[in-house]
């Protein structure tokens, strides 16, 4: 249905009649807002495509199976366990901008007064 309707528009909009009533002149006007969006969607979808291309492969993230294979030869090479995990699980490294960490401080009792504070207020 939306392709006859498309199809009828594309013809209403090709018509080159002399006495054009209101609603022929809408459905032109309808017509050229339709190819608009298409094209304009094309040219979205071509700019993505080249920025992932420009990219290229995403990175995939290690199995469970070979953190477990992992695991195991730690373990068999004489280290302990203890040692496995922290070597497998270190904590993330989150950036945060100075003013954040301002804030925070200030929220802080035993940092309100602090003098790390008082430095990072300076810069």
């Amino acid at each position: 249905k939306d392709l006859e309707e498309r199809e009828m528009l594309l013809k209403a909009a090709k018509s080159r009649s002399n006495k054009e009533d209101p609603e022929q002149l809408r459905l032109k006007q309808k017509a050229k807002e339709l190819q608009q969006l298409e094209l304009a969607q094309i040219q979205h979808r071509d700019a993505n495509l080249t920025a992932l291309a420009a990219i290229g492969p995403r990175k995939k993230r290690p199995l469970e199976s070979g953190i477990e294979g992992l695991k195991d030869n730690l373990l068999a090479s004489g280290t302990s366990s203890l040692t496995a995990t922290k070597q497998l699980h270190r904590p993330r490294i989150t950036r945060v901008c100075l003013r954040d960490l301002i804030f925070c401080m200030e929220q802080e009792r035993e940092m309100k007064y602090s003098r790390a504070l008082y430095l990072a207020l300076l810069k």
